[in-house]
């Protein structure tokens, strides 16, 4: 089982609101793809910064004239650091957009999870 934590949208007098689920955890899309999960996923500022990030630290790189396996290093780390913080940057987009953190749910996957959480809308 897996942890999501539960956004929801609500608009005006719609009864229905707009369900995204975040996985709890790291993120091997995020961890392998970087900006191109981030683009995929519609988080445009998210993949602006990791851009940002990651053409600052390869000119960091170049002018301080690291080798080969330092330069695999640093960029292994930063792609380790961003699956680790990615379901964040997810959540932060998510808030930024409206969206309101609701609950946390266990469930084997996210259709799973949105069919538990709609049965239990539709109860309320």
């Amino acid at each position: 089982m897996k942890l999501y934590t539960v956004h929801t949208l609500k608009f005006g007098f719609e009864p229905q609101p707009d369900v995204r689920l975040v996985k709890e955890g790291f993120n091997w899309a995020a961890f392998i793809f970087s900006a191109f999960w981030a683009l995929m996923k519609g988080y445009w500022w998210v993949a602006g910064g990791i851009f940002a990030a990651s053409l600052a630290i390869s000119l960091l790189l170049g002018v301080f004239g690291l080798d080969l396996f330092g330069q695999a290093v640093v960029n292994i780390t930063f792609n380790m650091l961003l699956g680790i913080y990615a379901n964040d940057l997810a959540r932060w987009t998510l808030e930024r957009r409206g969206y309101v953190e609701e609950d946390v749910i266990s469930a084997q996957s996210v259709d799973h999870g949105l069919q538990r959480v709609v049965s239990k809308l539709q109860t309320d």
